[in-house]
């Protein structure tokens, strides 16, 4: 008789056990609303981006639908290994110690990974397929309805899956090949905007080709199921319902390895930075060296960070997955066009991978945990610390940013490349030192910096924008005077483009210092903690007094949060995609005042982000206490 009760007690129990990750998720995603803008303004990026989506969905072409929803999905899984997307979310090895099995283990672990500002978005944008299926009727709205929650939950499982099994690829083989995939993945996703004449005519109706391919592409069954035979319609979706109960079968698997066997996936010993197993030798040409050679103009200090850094690039796996990401995105999203038949980017894939480069390079100092103590406790240690960073990552990435471009030159020599060789230096004294100063500005610390992985990315939404935004900035006065300028001045745009690139180098370096001096126990202890403590509560309602004691913190939260319209909306969408009307002012122009406000806008919005940075990097600062461990 006490069978039943018994029954339903371990019910209960599992129940509650599976309930843990998500309140721990909950938790995370509070905290994490209350430090920080990042989310809530990526999150109105996404809304914005699925508004579009729900809105061409009324009208467009249902292959390109499709595309799109692929395509969204297939961001889902991947970005997150690239913007720190594993951060503050709870994982099979936070469960080894609770008293539960793999199965409810990995469904409570996917109930976690559902709550979130991403995943939210993510629905929204995916219900885009049952608004077009609306015109087929009712039946059809709840079969793409169905169709739409399997894409979400294979997103959802291909994304834990993809943190757990790439993001902790251990070596430097493992980095290269994280990055190589990662970047390959972004640069197909990413050169569907680099091509606008092709994606012009795939809005309006999706070529041949892309109706032959997409009846393969599981984005595309939902509306191929009502739009064509039933029989066929009810194989795809079983089809569609079998790859996600395969993913979760996969999940499964892993999570019951992680929390029976007591081991991650892949352990975390094959991700330790290797060191020199030689004594170092000091030379002339070593960057310790007594300054004789070509080196002597930069000072002892200066020459060690730089060639710290250097070595810190070719052996560190994250660094390592960091630039083959760069270059691959770069290359490909000036070379995927030639299918096409356009070879205008090619001349910019230097220009391209620099700018990637500098993106995910603007949150490095987060892996060294507390050993920013050194340049800190060394007379004129920050000011070499700046400028070693810098030149080294100058050194590193020159090479790689003009070999692409001589090779689009030499591919294309029909095209003018006057404009983007001009660009390539303003994108570099940018990429230099942007990236430096938003490492020190926003320091993301990994869990362990000796055996960091991907998962432990310190990258994130907002510091990659920051870093992108730098760069096009530096290379704005060579792409206004290509626009506007007059024929004579096309001489001087190389001119221009060093001068650009000597500012922001300039500037940026500036910045930098500026921040190390003023706030370096703060970075330090920022560097040296597993999860950065809040430094200025903010209340989830309005209150006065708090308004008062800290309006430079509000001041840049509103900046950062609506900042965003006018570069997005205001700007991007009217000059780049051509979407007019409404409330777009540019949309109620014509001709070169046209995009001249929309250039305006842009200008506008960044000068807005860019504000509320440094009304950020402002705000009061609390008491910390630096952490006692070793970087």
């Amino acid at each position: 008789m006490s069978a039943e009760p018994l029954a339903h007690g371990s019910l209960a129990g599992t129940l509650g056990k599976m309930a843990v990750p998500a309140r721990m998720r909950s938790a995370m995603l509070r905290r994490s609303l209350r430090e920080h803008p990042g989310p809530a303004v990526a999150g109105l990026v996404g809304l914005l981006a699925a508004a579009w989506l729900i809105r061409y969905a009324l009208h467009g072409d249902r292959h390109t639908l499709a595309l799109l929803a692929g395509a969204w999905v297939l961001g889902w899984i991947v970005l997150p290994l690239l913007l720190g997307g594993g951060r503050g979310r709870v994982r099979p090895t936070h469960l080894r110690l609770e008293p539960i099995g793999g199965v409810p283990a990995a469904m409570g672990l996917l109930a976690a990974s559902a709550i979130g500002i991403g995943p939210a978005v993510s629905l929204v944008a995916l219900a885009a397929l049952p608004v077009h299926a609306a015109r087929h009727g009712a039946v059809a709205v709840l079969v793409t309805a169905s169709g739409a929650a399997l894409l979400w939950l294979l997103g959802l499982i291909g994304s834990a899956i993809a943190l757990e099994v790439v993001g902790h690829a251990g070596g430097p083989a493992g980095a290269l090949l994280t990055g190589i995939v990662t970047g390959t993945a972004m640069g197909v996703a990413g050169s569907l905007w680099a091509v606008f004449p092709w994606v012009s005519v795939l809005l309006v109706e999706a070529p041949d080709t892309v109706v032959r391919v997409m009846e393969y592409v599981p984005s595309g069954w939902p509306l191929s199921a009502v739009a064509g035979p039933p029989d066929r319609g009810a194989l795809k979706m079983a089809t569609l319902v079998g790859i996600v109960v395969l993913c979760a079968a996969a999940y499964i698997m892993l999570v019951r390895r992680v929390i029976i066997a007591g081991v991650p996936f892949r352990p975390r010993g094959t991700t330790a930075v290797p060191l020199p197993s030689e004594p170092r030798r000091t030379t002339a040409a070593s960057p310790a060296g007594n300054g004789r050679g070509w080196r002597g103009w930069l000072p002892a200090a200066t020459r060690a960070v730089a060639g710290r850094e250097l070595r810190a690039w070719m052996r560190h796996p994250l660094r390592l997955q960091y630039l083959a990401f760069a270059v691959v995105y770069g290359a490909l999203l000036a070379g995927l066009p030639l299918l096409s038949d356009v070879d205008l980017l090619l001349p910019w894939a230097g220009s391209l991978a620099v700018l990637g480069a500098a993106a995910m390079s603007a949150g490095l100092v987060g892996l060294d945990g507390t050993a920013l103590w050194l340049p800190l406790t060394t007379p004129g240690g920050e000011r070499a610390e700046i400028r070693g960073r810098a030149i080294a990552w100058l050194v590193l990435v020159t090479p790689i940013g003009v070999l692409l471009a001589v090779a689009g030159v030499i591919l294309a020599p029909q095209v003018d490349a006057l404009a983007a060789l001009s660009t390539l230096p303003a994108l570099l004294g940018a990429g230099a030192s942007v990236p430096v100063w938003m490492s020190l500005l926003r320091v993301r610390p990994v869990a362990d910096p000796r055996h960091p992985t991907s998962a432990d990315n310190p990258t994130d939404i907002v510091s990659v924008l920051v870093a992108t935004a730098g760069g096009l900035l530096a290379a704005a006065p060579v792409l206004a005077l290509v626009v506007w300028g007059p024929p004579g001045v096309t001489p001087l745009l190389p001119l221009v483009g060093l001068l650009s690139g000597a500012a922001a180098l300039w500037g940026g370096i500036r910045l930098a210092d500026d921040r190390l001096t003023r706030r370096g126990t703060e970075v330090l202890a920022a560097a040296g903690q597993r999860s950065r403590p809040p430094e200025t509560v903010i209340p989830l309602k309005w209150d006065a007094e708090w308004y008062r004691e800290n309006k430079a913190t509000a001041w840049a939260l509103g900046l950062l949060t609506v900042g965003w319209i006018p570069v997005i909306p205001q700007g991007v969408m009217p000059l780049a995609f051509g979407i007019d009307g409404g409330w777009i002012v540019a949309g109620h122009l014509e001709g070169g005042a046209h995009t001249a406000v929309g250039l305006a806008m842009v200008a506008l919005g960044v000068a807005m982000l860019l504000t509320g940075l440094v009304l950020w990097d402002r705000r009061p600062q609390r008491a910390v206490v630096v952490a006692d461990r070793s970087g």
